[in-house]
């Protein structure tokens, strides 16, 4: 079966965070840094019911659904 979401290993691995992190008495969770770095590096992502980021693979296979833009005519005369 192809899977359209990134699963939590593959998540992890683009993200480079496995766990949370408390510093200066604020505690953070894996979910919220890894949600943080995606807003960051501006790949499109939902938060699920349990707040963990949900990426779609199409997003980081960079797949466009859309047609590329035609080349605007050039007269022959420009290029030459």
């Amino acid at each position: 079966m192809n899977d359209i979401f990134l699963d939590d290993a593959s998540l992890d691995r683009l993200t480079g965070i496995r766990r949370g992190s408390t510093r200066a008495g604020v505690k953070q969770t894996k979910y919220e840094m890894q949600a943080a770095f995606l807003r960051e590096i501006g790949i499109p992502f939902i938060s699920n019911a349990r707040g963990r980021p949900v990426v779609l693979l199409s997003a980081i296979e960079s797949r466009r659904t859309a047609e590329a833009p035609k080349k605007g005519w050039k007269p022959a005369v420009i290029g030459a």
